[in-house]
């Protein structure tokens, strides 16, 4: 009796951790790495400091960094933990908050899911010197 005990307790176990496996790590299996947090990239012709802030749906600070992009210099921020949940799970608005060194400023709300990402792009444009989009087929 003790056996069957044991022997029940260890295949529930190992079922639970199949199931893990299937529903968290698969779809990194099936659908691949997770995008970055967001890119960012400066089609001007001249250096540009940019600061890039994003809030929670509290309004709570999950990043503040600022970037130095070289003209043509892409550059990406990977996700933190939090975003790499499977999807539908950890779903929630967040936004994105770019100013320049001059002082212009963007924001972009959005859900950030773990295939999701936010892309920025500086141009030279003097009314809208900076674009935040999620790039076409997210």
């Amino acid at each position: 009796m003790k056996n069957r005990k044991k022997i029940a307790l260890i295949g529930a176990f190992i079922l639970l951790l199949l199931l893990a496996v299937l529903f968290i790590v698969g779809p990194y299996l099936i659908v691949g790495p997770p995008s970055p947090l967001f890119t960012a990239i400066n089609y001007e012709t001249e250096v540009h400091d940019i600061r890039v802030e994003v809030f929670d749906s509290g309004n709570d600070s999950v990043l503040d960094e600022t970037y130095e992009l070289t003209p043509l210099k892409r550059i990406s921020h990977p996700k933190p933990f939090r975003f790499l949940v499977p999807p539908g799970i950890g779903d929630e608005d967040y936004t994105f908050k770019v100013t320049l060194e001059d002082g212009f400023t963007e924001t972009y709300s959005t859900k950030v899911s773990t295939w999701t990402n936010v892309e920025i792009v500086v141009y030279g444009e003097e009314d809208q010197p900076i674009s935040i989009s999620e790039p076409r087929g997210h």
